[in-house]
């Protein structure tokens, strides 16, 4: 394939990963954020979904192998088919870079996940003690894709906790606590404690991936 060919094709795939995104995207604003459910997909119904997007001239920029990984893993944490289109675009920027290679292999992939393996949020959370990270199992059971939802409340994450370890107060201590370091936002205006609204400061998919990936 000469540059010209590639490159294009290339352009192609990355107008297709971002349209297909920014559908989603004003899908979920157009119809509220509470009302929208996302049901994780299956690793096949992951693969089977991103090449009918993309069709088959432009699947084939990617590797067999590379794009299992991308389904592979994003179904083994969210199953989220957007997360899979991110992934792919990020890939796709990666091996652009790459002069040596016209498709997106999988050393491209496996570079993109040491990416978010390493950056600076994933790596803040891995380092939260135990007793912050069960606060945000909890927040994360709350707002898991099946439930479609984006808020919670101090006391709906209490009541997903151990009572034996944990108190309200230090349930509400904690909250404060992953607040400040920017991962949680509260609704200070509220005037009921244990009805304070909680809501992640990021998508519920990054939370996943690095609580998931601790170890």
């Amino acid at each position: 394939m000469n540059e010209t060919s590639s490159s294009s094709r290339y352009t192609g795939l990355r107008i297709t990963l971002v349209t297909v995104h920014q559908f989603n995207k004003e899908s979920i604003l157009s119809h509220g954020l509470n009302r929208v459910i996302f049901h994780p997909y299956t690793f096949k119904q992951l693969n089977e979904i991103v090449q009918a997007r993309l069709g088959p001239d432009l699947s084939s920029l990617f590797d067999k192998d590379a794009l299992d990984l991308i389904c592979r893993k994003v179904s083994s944490i969210s199953g989220d088919v957007r997360r899979v289109l991110q992934i792919c675009s990020q890939t796709l920027d990666m091996a652009q870079l790459d002069k040596l290679s016209n498709k997106v292999t999988l050393e491209h992939v496996q570079k993109t996940f040491e990416r978010l393996y390493t950056s600076t949020r994933t790596i803040f959370i891995r380092n939260l003690n135990p007793t912050q990270r069960k606060v945000l199992e909890a927040i994360q059971d709350e707002l898991s894709y099946g439930k479609g939802r984006e808020i919670t409340t101090i006391s709906a994450i209490y009541d997903r906790l151990d009572k034996k370890e944990y108190s309200f107060t230090d349930v509400r201590r904690i909250c404060a606590q992953l607040s400040a370091c920017g991962l949680l936002l509260l609704d200070k205006s509220s005037n009921s404690i244990a009805r304070q609204s909680v809501r992640l400061s990021m998508p519920i998919h990054l939370l996943i991936f690095a609580l998931k990936n601790n170890n």
